[in-house]
């Protein structure tokens, strides 16, 4: 048993594995998994994705010429943009405009 800080109750508990892989807390019993938010998807169709949003391309548009469900889409581009605004110049300090995209401030 390893001793963890829940996400759910906010309490320093105790937590353990179960046959599915999952962990559960002891205090809250909340059940979890450390692959959540992971994607699995072709090497093919991400580069599809990505290119579709360089050039901004609407998502029904990408959901229409990628086969691909709007919900993975969707986290595929969250992603993306959170990627986009990880190690940006000095140059780029609070709010930018960049071919029409905001990145940064608040």
């Amino acid at each position: 048993m390893q001793t963890k800080l829940c996400p759910y109750c906010q309490t320093k508990t105790k937590l353990w594995q179960l046959k599915d892989k999952r962990f559960k807390f002891s205090k809250c019993l909340r059940k979890f998994s450390l692959n959540k938010g992971k994607i699995k998807i072709s090497k093919k169709i991400l580069k599809q994705i990505i290119s579709e949003f360089v050039l901004e391309h609407s998502t029904n548009t990408i959901i229409e010429r990628v086969n691909i469900s709007k919900y993975k889409l969707l986290k595929i581009l969250t992603i993306i943009r959170e990627e986009m605004t990880k190690n940006i110049p000095d140059v780029f300090e609070g709010i930018v405009e960049v071919d029409e995209t905001y990145i940064g401030g608040k």
